[in-house]
């Protein structure tokens, strides 16, 4: 978890090249490693299980750099790969890899990214930056998805593959982001796309935002995925206060919507070298005419909400180093499957309840 130097590395890294541009000429070595000891148990009907497993959490390695092009403009570049702790394996750039330019009037990049969607409730709101098993991606978003277009159809919270991604300058506390992915898996029949947006305010304790992302032809030629995503927080000193909201609305075929509400109120009170975060997520029953689901989300007219309440404790020993507990509790209704999302119970049917303790540490470069 390392939530308070998680978000310094992230913030400063991976949400967007916002960050990555620096006045002067340089190439930095960064990584974040995290990972613990889990106890999970599914129960609640057929299949009920229980296992320990060390989980692997976010980990990466990256390069990042910049040159200063003069008059205030500058080229930036940034080349990031997991790194899978428990299994010794990972990636050279699986993870937020792009190069870009930056000036008086914002700043373009090109590559592989995560969408401004996720970004916008990610690190501002989530206390667990969705990461470990209490991540609030479990719901929010319909799951995690690193990939391309038509892939993962169901998940609003993407890594994206072949875009071009702007960030606007800061404006009186205004931030724009846009992001379109070209269609590079067009086939004969489809072209598929996604638009990403999000725009966000920061003054003072006060964080407001609004995303929007759009689908285009991820089921079937034409149809259309919309994603709509409000957060907000606000910190009272050494307390912050925090709250989101969703709605997703797919075409699983040209003549069926189904759509989904979900929702998030979480906290954060910070004590010194020490952190106690809380979130509860709930996800309303899906509406349309669809008789499918898609992704964790059940099929319309089905017992199809969910519940997820999560805890989590965490002990700085530095700067760069971290130990923490935390706790996830994970409830659908009969017609719901949510699964954790940064690590999955694999093999877990249709309405079952997941429980999961972890106790693990974290350290950043």
């Amino acid at each position: 978890m390392r939530q308070i130097c998680f978000a310094a590395v992230l913030g400063a890294v991976s949400i967007a090249p916002v960050a990555a541009v620096a006045a002067d000429s340089a190439v930095t070595l960064f990584g974040y490693l995290n990972t613990d000891i889990e106890y999970v148990r599914t129960s609640g009907g057929p299949g009920a299980s229980s296992t320990w497993r060390e989980s692997n959490n976010l980990s990466f390695l990256g390069i990042k750099g910049t040159e200063d092009l003069g008059g205030g403009w500058n080229s930036f570049f940034q080349i990031q790969g997991n790194v899978f702790l428990n299994r010794g394996a990972g990636g050279v750039a699986d993870r937020d890899t792009y190069v870009g330019i930056g000036g008086p009037y914002g700043q373009v990049s090109m590559g592989y990214q995560l969408t401004p969607y996720r970004a916008s409730t990610w690190i501002p709101i989530d206390p667990f930056y969705m990461n470990t098993i209490a991540g609030a991606n479990s719901i929010m978003g319909n799951g995690f998805f690193p990939g391309g277009n038509a892939q993962g159809d169901s998940s609003f919270d993407r890594r994206q593959a072949n875009n071009i991604f702007y960030t606007s300058p800061l404006w009186h506390g205004l931030t724009a982001q846009v992001m379109y992915s070209l269609p590079n898996e067009k086939t004969a029949t489809q072209t598929p796309s996604l638009l990403s947006t999000a725009l966000s305010y920061r003054t003072g304790s006060l964080y407001l935002s609004y995303a929007y992302e759009q689908h285009t032809s991820y089921f079937a030629p034409g149809t259309i995925d919309t994603g709509h995503r409000f957060g907000a927080s606000y910190a009272f000193g050494a307390l912050s206060v925090r709250g989101a909201a969703e709605l997703l609305r797919y075409e699983p075929t040209a003549s069926t919507y189904l759509a989904r509400w979900a929702w998030q109120l979480a906290s954060v009170y910070q004590l010194a070298n020490s952190s106690f975060r809380v979130s509860y997520i709930q996800a309303q029953a899906a509406t349309g005419n669809s008789k499918i689901g898609v992704g964790g989300i059940g099929a319309a007219g089905v017992d199809s909400g969910a519940r997820q309440i999560s805890v989590g404790y965490e002990y700085n020993l530095s700067k760069r180093t971290g130990v923490y507990a935390v706790f996830s509790r994970l409830m659908n209704k009969s017609g719901t499957s949510y699964n954790y999302s940064t690590n999955p119970v694999p093999g877990t049917p249709t309405g079952m309840t997941l429980t999961g303790f972890g106790i693990g540490m974290s350290h950043n470069f």
